[in-house]
């Protein structure tokens, strides 16, 4: 719930959006990507592949930090 509470979640297909253009044009692109951005869309972190909800949680604490109350 805390995604949905704190955070704007935004579910996209690579193959389609015009999202994931620059990723997949500057980098190796994996699926499943979580990709955490600043309210101005500049990247603060990704989470590649798939992760257990416990392990999830932390990582996207790590990379949020103090930004999300």
């Amino acid at each position: 719930m805390f995604i949905n509470e704190k955070l704007v979640p935004v579910k996209s297909n690579p193959r389609t959006s015009r999202l994931y253009q620059s990723y997949i044009k500057t980098s190796q692109f994996y699926v499943p990507t979580t990709v955490f951005t600043d309210a101005s869309g500049k990247e603060i972190g990704q989470i590649v592949g798939y992760l257990a909800s416990a392990q999830f949680q932390q990582e996207m604490d790590t990379i949020l930090g103090d930004r999300v109350t």
